[in-house]
């Protein structure tokens, strides 16, 4: 609005000052006929203008059609907007390395087969023994058996194992046997099974073995090394002679097998069947800010990438399966691979239109659980191998991208950077003086599509140079949010003089409006799962009306004019008269000033130019008030005045009551100004 424009129209009567000296001489001359006011003696003009005249070229000022009340308003779609991301995301995900040590591996059983003739052992017997057991022997009939007494029988040789070079041995059994078929009974039989160079794995003890009879033998092979390349000493054998006839020959056998069974091994250089390594499982942190507590993502996009070694000379088939990432069919992630021998590997599984569940496990947020198998591929042959080979897996969600989210997402404040309100306030600024506007309101306009409680600290601030700041200081207001994903709530949310300070922030008025939304995001803590999409946004478009319903005073405008005060050459006296039918709800003074080509002052005076119409007890006007003003000037005055070239006016205004009445403006209010000249005349004849 363009409150001067009143002082053009109030004043336009003056614009017609360079017409007055006209004016008078065709009234004096009878050529110009007045129908004379009665408080006016000679017309100069008539003006008609209403409020709705004066704000016609502000494009803020509007009328509202039902009751024609004027108000500046002003509108912003879009004040405020918090995308997605600003309220949640997923941050870089920590790598997870899960190392396994292989363990106690099984090798193949073995089985030794071995004979041990007479004549084998008898090379080693004492030299009385070994010519008793070759007479009874060349006889070819049945004779006495001769006894051995107590001695060594020697050092035998076994068959190599196939299957193993070495093995130190956490747990397994060797199982010997022993059946005798030498036609005599063994009183005795001491045999240490060995290792190369004479290493003892266990010693064998046999008692009472009668003709075609067996015996077993059970030896622990716990802690114990064993090589493919066993041998035995009979540390002792003893037999006493026999009372009965028997066949004897240096043919006759015992034969002997040495078993060895459910073999796991601490390490060894063998050949490894193929085997299960169990499983492990990993419980895998699911990382959020803020105390975020995430119970289930739709990904757009993003990978799981696995690295893989093994320290073992073997192959080993393994697979991964996370039961909490599953596609949209519901099936979860498996997928399998062979680690090589020796070789690092890697594989990234891709998690596009993949759901992540985190709520499977205890916690019931944040945790995903991942599954690796572990199966051993058999050895080729030999390799060296230890129960302190690991196999490693390494991997990590990377680079997700979120299509929802559900889950708690914390508390916290999500704070917009300030913006810039274009309200063009000058319409205001241009009244100078103090005013005070009774009863703006500042509608924000809510679209959320962010599914948590939401509450909203508007941080709205008028600023003018000079003063201090004036801010909204209105208590926290919730947000309204939607129940369904996808969905989008709308709203509004109210400011007006009852419930913050935006009468005085409008008043300043300011020069600049600054506004910023804090918005806190859960502020009762955990009430309801919340959610998100990545289109999700916040937007709070602004609506401030501003009615005139005001109180003012010392409010100004004037001007300055240029005006010939030749005019008032002929006049000794003249008094201009203002007649006012005043329907605004405004006292009006003005003071008037002539001054010369430099602006210095020559005359000036003030008056009472208006009076308020009557209003009723809501500030309305309900009557006109009329009120005659005079601006007398004498000859002394008129003296100065001739030398004129500019006239300046100033006129302030202020509501009822010593300026603290609050008052409306309507589109009709008007005010009616006649102005006519009352002057004295020296005619020279």
């Amino acid at each position: 609005m363009r409150f001067i424009k009143i002082t053009f129209l109030l004043l336009g009567l003056l614009l017609q000052a360079a017409c007055i000296d006209d004016n008078l001489r065709k009234i004096m001359d009878g050529k110009v006929k007045v129908a004379l006011d009665p408080d006016i003696a000679a017309p100069v003009g008539q003006f008609n203008i209403t409020i709705a005249n004066l704000l016609r070229n502000d494009t803020l000022v509007l009328q509202d059609t039902t009751n024609g009340s004027l108000k500046i308003v002003y509108r912003d779609d879009s004040l405020i907007r918090q995308k997605a991301s600003d309220v949640l995301t997923i941050p870089p995900q920590p790598t997870t390395t899960t190392k396994a040590k292989v363990g106690k591996l099984n090798i193949d059983a073995f089985n030794i087969q071995q004979s041990l003739s007479i004549s084998n052992v008898l090379p080693n017997l004492d030299p009385l023994t070994r010519r008793a057991l070759f007479l009874a022997d060349s006889l070819a009939l049945a004779t006495p058996f001769p006894e051995i007494p107590l001695q060594s029988g020697g050092y035998h040789s076994l068959v190599a194992v196939g299957s193993f070079s070495n093995a130190f041995l956490d747990s397994g059994n060797l199982q010997f046997n022993i059946t005798n078929n030498w036609n005599a009974t063994i009183q005795t039989l001491v045999i240490d099974l060995q290792n190369p160079g004479n290493q003892s794995v266990d010693k064998i003890r046999v008692l009472n073995l009668a003709p075609n009879t067996s015996q077993s033998v059970q030896i622990d092979l716990s802690e114990k090394t064993i090589f493919s390349n066993l041998s035995f000493v009979i540390d002792s054998i003893y037999i006493p002679a026999s009372t009965q006839l028997v066949p004897v020959s240096l043919g006759q056998t015992i034969e002997m097998s040495f078993i060895g069974s459910g073999l796991r091994i601490n390490a060894a250089v063998a050949q490894i069947p193929g085997q299960n390594l169990g499983n492990d499982t990993t419980t895998v942190a699911f990382n959020m800010r803020d105390s975020a507590e995430i119970y289930e993502i739709l990904l757009d996009s993003g990978s799981l990438d696995l690295s893989f070694n093994s320290s073992l000379q073997l192959s080993i088939a393994s697979s991964l399966q996370i039961p909490g990432i599953r596609d949209l069919a519901g099936q979860s992630v498996i997928r399998s691979f062979v680690i090589q021998a020796g070789a690092p590997g890697n594989l990234s599984i891709d998690l596009t239109n993949k759901i992540i569940d985190l709520k499977l496990l205890s916690q019931g947020f944040n945790q995903l659980q991942a599954l690796f198998t572990k199966t051993i591929l058999p050895s080729s042959g030999n390799i060296s191998i230890s129960r302190n080979d690991s196999i490693e897996f390494t991997y990590a969600l990377n680079n997700l991208k979120f299509n929802y989210v559900k889950g708690y997402f914390g508390q916290k404040a999500i704070s917009s950077s300030p913006n810039a309100v274009d309200l063009d306030l000058a319409t205001l600024k241009n009244l100078g003086g103090t005013f005070f506007l009774a009863n703006p309101e500042l509608k924000l306009k809510v679209q959320n599509s962010i599914g948590a409680p939401l509450n909203l600290d508007l941080n709205l601030s008028g600023r003018k140079a000079g003063q201090s700041p004036v801010f909204l200081n209105s208590p926290n207001r919730a947000i309204p949010h939607p129940t369904v994903l996808g969905s989008t709530a709308t709203g509004q949310i109210s400011y007006n003089r009852n419930n913050s300070s935006l009468p005085q922030l409008i008043s300043m008025p300011p020069d600049s409006i600054l506004a910023a939304g804090d918005i806190r995001l859960n502020p009762s803590g955990v009430t309801d799962t919340n959610f998100i999409t990545k289109n999700s946004f916040i937007q709070l478009g602004v609506e401030m009306e501003m009615p005139f319903e005001m109180s003012a005073i010392g409010v100004g405008f004037g001007d300055t004019l240029e005006f010939d005060g030749a005019v008032f050459e002929s006049l000794k006296a003249a008094t201009l008269v203002f007649k006012t039918i005043n329907g605004f709800p405004f006292d009006f003074n003005a003071r008037f000033t002539f001054m010369d080509s430099t602006y210095a002052p020559l005359f000036s005076d003030s008056l009472i130019l208006m009076e308020s119409a009557i209003i009723n007890a809501d500030g309305e006007v309900i009557d006109t008030k009329s009120n005659i003003s005079r601006l007398t000037m004498n000859e002394s005055n008129l003296t100065p005045v001739r030398r004129a070239k500019y006239l300046a006016a100033r006129l302030t205004m202020q509501t009822p009551q010593n300026g603290t009445r609050i008052v409306k403006l309507y589109s009709d209010y008007s005010i009616i100004l006649k102005v006519g000249l009352d002057a004295k005349v020296d005619i020279q004849l």
